[in-house]
């Protein structure tokens, strides 16, 4: 692994492979829970959907924290059947919440099967309940998106902590996402990014391009070396 800082954006960790990436990730997601919850009584921790944060939550499964002071909640979800695979809070639940002791925190899915509208203002309100972000956890798609903020969406310029979005360029097309203001106050923000794929958008991103994944505010950037590039 190596470390630097990368521009506007953060520090970058690089690692040679997605598994050594989880474990590293795993590791400094620890460090920050550890430290929040030394420093006040609950702390508030935003996941992430996907395959790297899913190797994260099952390494965290064997970890010692006080479980019963974090409060767990969702970036983004899809509007999808309760238990349907693809949701973000069914992998959750197969993974961080089948541990016992992850079982004893405080867990706030999105009611996405509501609908986008509906369950975008109900969870608005748990939000409310839950207070400032202390961490999010964000993945980067191959068109710079993150949580479901897509380039050029109407979505991006609204205000509201939590929206809708009903055209979304991969199925389903209906999800919802906390929004860009709200991300961008949260207290600490540690992306996760592997795969060739992802090169061409680290690339961009580099060069200034304004995506969503750039615009949420600097973090500390967890990639394999698939995905990266030399800066110039």
């Amino acid at each position: 692994m190596r470390t630097f800082l990368w521009k506007d954006h953060g520090r970058v960790y690089l690692y040679p492979d997605p598994e050594s990436l989880a474990s590293g990730a795993t590791e400094h997601l620890v460090r920050i829970l550890r430290t929040g919850l030394a420093q006040a009584s609950r702390f508030h921790w935003v996941l992430a959907g996907g395959k790297t944060p899913a190797a994260c939550y099952r390494q965290m499964t064997r970890e010692t924290l006080d479980w019963q002071r974090l409060d767990l909640s969702l970036g983004d979800e899809r509007c999808l059947s309760v238990d349907h695979p693809e949701r973000n809070d069914t992998l959750i639940r197969n993974t961080l919440l089948q541990a016992e002791g992850p079982r004893l925190a405080r867990f706030e899915p999105m009611r996405a099967e509501w609908g986008a509208e509906v369950a975008s203002a109900h969870h608005a309100k748990v939000l409310e309940t839950l207070g400032p972000i202390d961490l999010v956890m964000l993945g980067m798609g191959e068109d710079g998106h993150t949580a479901s903020l897509f380039p050029g969406h109407a979505s991006l310029s609204s205000q509201a902590p939590v929206v809708p979005e009903f055209s979304a360029p991969k199925p389903p097309p209906e999800r919802i996402s906390l929004g860009l203001t709200l991300l961008q106050k949260a207290r600490q923000r540690v992306f996760l990014v592997s795969g060739e794929s992802k090169r061409a958008i680290l690339q961009a991103l580099d060069r200034g391009q304004r995506l969503p994944v750039g615009q949420v505010g600097a973090g500390d950037w967890f990639i394999d070396q698939d995905a990266w590039f030399e800066c110039p």
